[in-house]
């Protein structure tokens, strides 16, 4: 890991509320269709199959390698493509999952304003996910060139402290504005943002011109770049006194990025990481969650699921196992998996009995124990009881998996005589597979195992 990379500063920014977030195409990508992909290269490649495109790729260009090519047509029509791009999005089956990324970034609470890069919703649907239980509070505004006059307004209304906002600043595939498909796209939303003709709420742009930015998977071409951060920025950058904080994969334009603004930016800080942008923001996480055991980033509700609590995928664990869970429960979505988990281990027994206890004993499709030696050591627990409950509905069940045990001490192998009495109190278990997730990160295994379970629940829902 980059030990050389600032992290006590980054983390003693964010948590005095001094840090935004910049998200770019790198980080939306996930497991999909059995294929580790960006959602950028998904529409790419299905726009060039629609129009029978020869492409020459550019990894974290590929949308703009698919336009541009179909521009070397001579009966080309730019403006088609946009609603079938928008199309395209829309006939994903099954949508494009939320990226395990970016539900780390939203389990950490200071992170209240987003600036999103790309097209998609996919930043606010893992804010709901995390801190509203799947329910739309994030705030979202597009900038677009063609903005109505009630949408300005109604983004003019909003103010910093009223809840999360993401800011997409090349425009929203899902709304009847225009969005950035092309690197001439990108060039005329940034003219139109700086020029005035479109104006964005002001205060918006003053959080993000005086707020240190962090920059995570972003790819521009470096002119773009450059226009990009001046437009970010509300004084010449020789003189900005403000810090960047760069992550994103074998980014040429961003070690030149770097070196523009170390020779230029005399009072600006930049650090730049040393590996993906989604590697950094899982040991942003891991330092967060350390600084920060006891935070559940705000959440206004246990589920975490868009129905409110009724996730396929029910994960029952000990308060000692949170911070493995956390990570666990966004591998899992990140897989396209419904999962779900109480953030406050719920004790009441009228909560228990109402809310719990009928998903185990009919709703949820696979039930998933976590265990490690600190669960061990309890000798009660009301987790213990959703087990036994679990145990008993799975001698109803034949012909499929029900119950999968996860462990996630970093040294399991597989010797199950180091958790005693665990396992002597549930003799069922000891018949079943144990998955490993070391702190909570699955092995190549147990995604194998979770991916053929989560696609036999889509083929369930399907008939």
């Amino acid at each position: 890991m980059d030990d050389s990379f600032p992290w006590d500063d980054l983390l003693d920014y964010i948590q005095d509320g001094k840090v935004m977030p910049v998200i770019g195409h790198e980080l939306i990508q996930a497991d999909y269709q059995g294929r580790r992909v960006s959602l950028q290269r998904i529409l790419a490649e299905r726009l060039a199959e629609r129009e029978k495109l020869e492409v020459e790729w550019t990894r974290h260009f590929e949308l703009n390698d698919a336009v541009c090519a179909y521009l070397a047509r001579p009966d080309s029509k730019l403006g088609v493509l946009y609603d079938r791009v928008a199309g395209l999005i829309r006939a994903m089956a099954p949508p494009f999952p939320i990226p395990d990324a970016l539900q780390r970034l939203a389990e950490i609470g200071p992170f209240d304003v987003f600036v999103s890069l790309t097209f998609d919703s996919l930043m606010a649907r893992a804010i709901d996910r995390v801190r509203f239980g799947g329910n739309a509070n994030t705030r979202e505004i597009e900038f677009s060139i063609n903005q109505s006059t009630a949408a300005q307004q109604e983004a003019h209304k909003l103010q910093p402290g009223q809840g999360p906002v993401v800011f997409n600043l090349f425009g929203r595939a899902n709304s009847r504005s225009e969005f950035a498909i092309h690197d001439e796209d990108s060039l005329e939303f940034i003219h139109r943002l700086v020029s005035g003709d479109v104006a964005p709420p002001e205060w918006l742009l003053s959080e993000l011109r005086n707020r240190h930015l962090l920059i995570l998977g972003v790819h521009l071409p470096d002119w773009l770049g450059r226009f990009v951060l001046r437009a970010a920025t509300r004084d010449r950058l020789r003189v900005a006194a403000r810090s960047y904080f760069i992550a994103g994969e074998n980014a040429p334009s961003g070690v030149t990025l770097a070196q523009f603004l170390h020779r230029f930016g005399r009072e600006t800080s930049i650090a730049a990481f040393d590996g993906t942008a989604e590697a950094f923001v899982t040991e942003l996480h891991r330092r967060w969650t350390e600084r920060h055991p006891s935070a559940t980033a705000g959440t206004t509700a246990a589920a975490l699921t868009p129905d409110g609590g009724r996730g396929s995928i029910f994960i029952s664990y000990g308060r000692e196992n949170l911070p493995a869970v956390e990570r666990l429960h966004a591998a899992i979505a990140a897989l396209g998996g419904d999962a779900w988990f109480d953030r406050r281990e719920l004790s009441a027994g009228d909560q228990w009995e109402k809310k719990i206890l009928p998903q185990i004993q009919r709703d949820v499709r696979l039930f998933v124990p976590v265990i490690s030696r600190l669960t061990a050591q309890r000798s009660e627990g009301y987790v213990f009881r959703e087990w036994r409950e679990a145990v008993e509905r799975s001698k109803k069940i034949v012909g499929r998996r029900f119950i999968v045990p996860i462990v996630v001490d970093a040294d399991f192998q597989a010797d199950l005589s180091q958790y005693g009495h665990l396992v002597d109190e549930f003799p069922a278990f000891q018949g079943l597979h144990f998955g490993r997730a070391p702190d909570g990160e699955p092995d190549a295994q147990l995604r194998e195992t979770l991916r053929d379970e989560i696609r036999a629940m889509r083929r369930e829902e399907a008939r």
